[in-house]
């Protein structure tokens, strides 16, 4: 089998002797694992199975960024960010609860750009199960066009005003969907980081009010073109997994086992939903030792992916600090057969 026919078949809920996995590394990582194993033996196993085509990013800097006179950038909806290890939000184009003479900018002239850097990318990847990201959802569309506390307070004061903005990006993000479509892909994964920790930042009735209904059309759409529907979200989801499920998503991405029970939601809804990722990239990676990340890396494969519907995963891309000792560890077992 190929490595895009593994994720397919997890993806239809079957099991496989090998879990779909994904590891993505850093050049400086790159270097001490081939210092670790003593060469670059190590890169065959862990080329990726899956692959990301180019789509829409953050900033739509394909686009470019303006340079500001303080070093910050304005992005092509307006946005100014200081940008950075961590990128902050220093200004943004919606200052009031009103939507006045703003308008998104339109797809269509800014996927020329995109669409140029398809057939290089889709050659590469032949093998592998293809994915398109739009990356920024309408939650964090939303707070960085009228700043993240404002917009947490429209939630609460302006509520009109939110339908009004989360219509506006709706059609947004389905103009981006038709876009994103053309490309012979597998999937198409949006981003909407909408959770702390400690479960939904605006709380679950206000997500269901404003967010749902709306995640339900982009879904559609998706699955329209016959694709799956991939969402990356950080932090505790799990009050409206059912909900994502109703309106359409297939695989929920990050899956941070720091603050949900990964386990207990395969038992729940494992044949409803498919879940990547569940290592540990707070807890597990940074201060396991490498036989920790062997036993817990084991452990999900084989209760996560009995009955197919996991892709193993950090539940974030490690980090600098993740010791290589543990990465090596992660990869080794990843690519071991699973354990009945």
């Amino acid at each position: 089998m190929t490595p895009r026919d593994i994720v397919k078949l997890a993806f239809q809920y079957q099991e496989t002797e090998q879990v779909p996995f994904r590891l993505v590394t850093t050049a400086g990582q790159n270097r001490a694992l081939t210092r670790h194993y003593g060469n670059d033996s190590w890169k065959a196993k862990a080329a990726p199975q899956l692959a990301f085509i180019t789509g829409v990013d953050n900033f739509l800097s394909l686009a470019g960024m303006t340079d500001l006179p303080d070093g910050s950038k304005r992005d092509g909806l307006g946005c100014v960010w200081q940008l950075g290890s961590t990128h902050h939000l220093v200004d943004w184009p919606l200052h009031e609860p009103r939507m006045g003479a703003y308008r998104l900018p339109p797809l269509a002239p800014y996927f020329g750009q995109v669409r140029a850097k398809w057939p290089g990318e889709l050659a590469a990847t032949e093998r592998q199960f293809r994915v398109i990201a739009h990356t920024f959802g309408l939650f964090e569309r939303a707070w960085s066009l009228r700043g993240f506390e404002t917009f947490l307070m429209d939630l609460l004061e302006n509520p009109e005003f939110v339908e009004e903005l989360l219509d506006r990006l709706t059609d947004w993000f389905l103009e981006s969907v038709e876009l994103m479509a053309a490309a012979p892909v597998d999937a198409i994964m949006m981003t909407d980081d909408h959770a702390g920790q400690r479960g939904l930042l605006m709380g679950a009735p206000r997500w269901r009010q404003f967010f749902k209904p709306r995640w339900k059309r982009v879904f559609e759409r998706i699955h329209h073109y016959g694709l799956y529907t991939v969402l990356h979200m950080c932090g505790d989801t799990s009050a409206v997994v059912p909900d994502l499920i109703e309106v359409g998503l297939d695989c929920m991405e990050s899956c941070q086992p720091e603050c949900m029970d990964l386990y207990d939601l395969k038992k729940r809804y494992g044949r409803d939903l498919r879940f990547w990722g569940g290592l540990g990239a707070q807890s597990a990676m940074p201060f396991g030792t490498p036989e920790q990340i062997r036993k817990e890396t084991r452990r999900l494969k084989t209760e996560l992916g009995r009955g197919g519907g996991f892709i193993l995963a950090p539940a974030k891309n490690p980090g600098e600090e993740i010791p290589v000792q543990n990465l090596a560890a992660y990869l080794d077992e990843a690519c071991l057969p699973r354990e009945k």
